[in-house]
């Protein structure tokens, strides 16, 4: 994926702390929008009995591979998920994806690798110089960095205890949504899906 995009490698919590430094001045002068007040009948609270678990699964590391699982809950009456090896939202090296499709947005799951001697602080620096949208990114459990890229938004997570791999969601508007791209990542439907997240290592 490195030779296509540059994205941001993930290390431990350790990791995520050298980010929120260097974020830091940014964030107190520009604190992240607030979530909508008041919620449009298409993003009105799902009820617990109609949520439905996705999982996106996959192998990361090589002499120490492990198996990690990141789980999430939707609602199916207004979302298709499946994980598939073909038909991608956007281009990916992986094997395969996860895509969460709905009436306003669809988000492509996949897992990024990071290489020897890059860490989390190196490549959130050279984002930020790419990218001067780079802020924060904080649902439930889920602490990272989000930006623009083109027609697409991103988000870039840690995956805890995994010093190989981190998580990249890539937020594609539906064409006939008249909403902000910047702004889908704060409705109630996109932070009902993060705050429910977790990682797994199995």
């Amino acid at each position: 994926m490195r030779t296509k995009y540059l994205w941001l490698s993930v290390v431990t919590g350790a990791a995520v702390g050298a980010a929120s430094y260097y974020l830091k001045k940014k964030l107190l002068s520009s604190p992240p929008a607030a979530a909508s007040g008041t919620a449009s009948p298409s993003e009105a609270p799902t009820s617990t009995a109609s949520k439905k678990e996705a999982v996106y699964s996959f192998i990361s590391g090589f002499k120490d591979a492990a198996a990690v699982e990141f789980r999430f809950d939707y609602d199916p009456d207004r979302f298709h998920f499946a994980v598939v090896e073909d038909d991608f939202l956007t281009e990916s090296g992986d094997s395969h994806v996860g895509i969460l499709t709905g009436e306003a947005f669809s988000v492509q799951f996949e897992y990024g690798t990071y290489y020897n001697g890059e860490d989390f602080t190196l490549l959130t620096q050279e984002l930020s110089s790419r990218h001067p949208d780079l802020d924060a990114a904080v649902y439930g459990a889920l602490t990272g960095v989000k930006f623009r890229d083109g027609d697409n938004f991103c988000l870039a997570f840690p995956i805890p205890e995994d010093a190989h791999s981190y998580l990249l969601l890539t937020l594609v508007k539906a064409p006939d949504n008249d909403d902000e791209l910047e702004a889908i990542p704060d409705t109630a439907d996109f932070r009902s899906l993060l705050n429910s997240a977790s990682f797994r290592r199995v």
